[in-house]
């Protein structure tokens, strides 16, 4: 198979990027976006994943609808109904993430065959965002694996964001690296030694996930839309969390009224409006940024490191702006933004390495020369998994006569057995031919007339 699905993952949200033969990378997207909520809604055979419905019906607390995942599934006992099995809440995901493979190899592969006949050796990769628990990440490949999932595997993709940053001498290779990642109004601090190490710190804050302009934006439409519509009952945190990425699409490009139709958790678009001078006036107090200049600190502190020694990335839309830059300069003397190109760069290196080790994970590939060859793992030796007579006729690899003995032609039965050229039966009896008895006789002689008396 010569094609790859790229799952990412977070507490909230679920994205899909897809690669098929020579062709570049892109979305798979089967509604309006490649970013799907994690809601669902199951009824009888019907399972809605991450659309309005699922979403509504979740608000209005239907009992057939799922929300918050990564919180329902800690509880065993939590379960849903579909085609009238009763299956944990821990499969939703997996159905949700199947609908989207399903959906991939009949419109964009074209094939009318079923999922099942692809699942063994489907190419499919995770990309766990920051807000990921290692117990989470792996409880999501176990699901996959026991539903028949044998070519799954996990990509970081940091390591291949750290390879385009470091091909284009944005940052030093050897240099200690902090990356700032802002994931639903939360701050993720993670620090690498250098850009090949793994994770040797890392740190988060809560409600500080964002450019203080944009969170303060989120917070003023939401002020604006519960006052023309107090009837609202909302959760203000998860609503500004939800709001974050709308409001850093509109501080892009700035507008004495900043309005429009913002869309909430409800699944319902409200019309707000905002001054940008009142959003400046409110910047003036901001001071939330003391805490994240301590948080930083203190993992520099723990582990040597001098400010003037370490690369400060800005690695997600909603803190990677202006406002949040300048403001960590004034500490920090190498703080730089993640452009939009490197980011495209590090998804196009996780496909190149899956197409590299040509669509399979390691591990796999030396489960089947186990299997079809029985022989130890030679992991080394690409040869054995490639090569047709050792893998399709195993009962000549495994039988040690026919792989160490000589060509057939000096097979000792062979060349031991008497010739028959040498039978005396057949080559010393005198041919038939010459045998007088048989071929020389003449006829006997006629009997004399008889005598005539006189």
């Amino acid at each position: 198979m010569n094609f790859c699905v790229i799952v990412k993952i977070s507490r909230h949200k679920v994205s899909f990027w897809y690669q098929s033969g020579s062709s570049p990378y892109a979305s798979l997207i089967i509604k309006d976006s490649n970013e799907v909520p994690l809601y669902f809604y199951v009824n009888g055979t019907d399972f809605i994943f991450g659309e309005d419905l699922a979403l509504n019906r979740f608000n209005s607390n239907d009992p057939n609808a799922f929300g918050n995942y990564f919180e329902i599934i800690k509880d065993p006992g939590n379960h849903f109904t579909i085609g009238g099995n009763k299956k944990p809440v821990k499969q939703l995901l997996y159905h949700g993430i199947e609908k989207y493979l399903h959906f991939f190899i009949t419109q964009v592969l074209y094939k009318n065959d079923s999922l099942e006949s692809y699942r063994q050796h489907f190419p499919l990769r995770f990309w766990f965002e920051s807000d990921i628990e290692d117990k989470e990440k792996s409880l999501i490949e176990n699901i996959f694996n026991e539903a028949g999932y044998h070519n799954v595997e996990r990509l970081d993709y940091n390591e291949f964001l750290f390879q385009a940053l470091a091909s284009a001498s944005v940052i030093n290779p050897n240099s200690s690296v902090l990356l700032l990642n802002g994931i639903n109004n939360t701050l993720y601090i993670e620090l690498y030694n250098n850009i090949s190490s793994p994770i040797t710190q890392s740190s988060k804050l809560e409600g500080h996930g964002a450019d203080p302009s944009v969170q303060l934006l989120a917070e003023m439409i939401l002020e604006d839309i519960l006052a023309q519509e107090s009837y609202l009952t909302v959760n203000k945190e998860a609503e500004i969390a939800f709001l974050l990425p709308y409001s850093a699409i509109h501080l892009e490009n700035i507008t004495p009224i900043i309005k429009g139709d913002a869309l909430l958790t409800d699944g319902e678009k409200h019309y707000f409006e905002v001054r940008h001078r009142v959003l400046n006036e409110r910047l003036l107090y901001y001071s939330n940024d003391i805490v994240i200049y301590a948080a930083i600190n203190d993992i520099l502190s723990s582990n040597n490191i001098n400010t003037e020694n370490i690369t400060v990335l800005m690695g997600s839309k909603v803190i990677n702006t202006p406002f949040m830059i300048n403001k960590l300069l004034a500490k920090y003397p190498n703080v730089k933004g993640v452009d939009q190109k490197y980011l495209n760069d590090a998804i196009k290196g996780m496909f190149a390495k899956v197409s590299q080790a040509g669509y399979q994970v390691k591990k796999n590939i030396q489960t089947e020369v186990i299997a079809s060859v029985g022989l130890p793992p030679v992991v080394n030796t690409p040869p054995m998994v490639n090569s047709p007579p050792v893998v399709n006729t195993p009962p000549r690899v495994n039988t040690p006569p026919v792989v160490n003995s000589p060509s057939r032609v000096n097979s000792p039965p062979v060349v031991n057995t008497p010739p028959r050229v040498n039978t005396p039966p057949i080559v010393n009896t005198p041919p038939r031919v010459n045998s007088p008895p048989i071929v020389k006789i003449p006829p006997p002689p006629p009997p004399p007339p008889p005598i005539k008396k006189k």
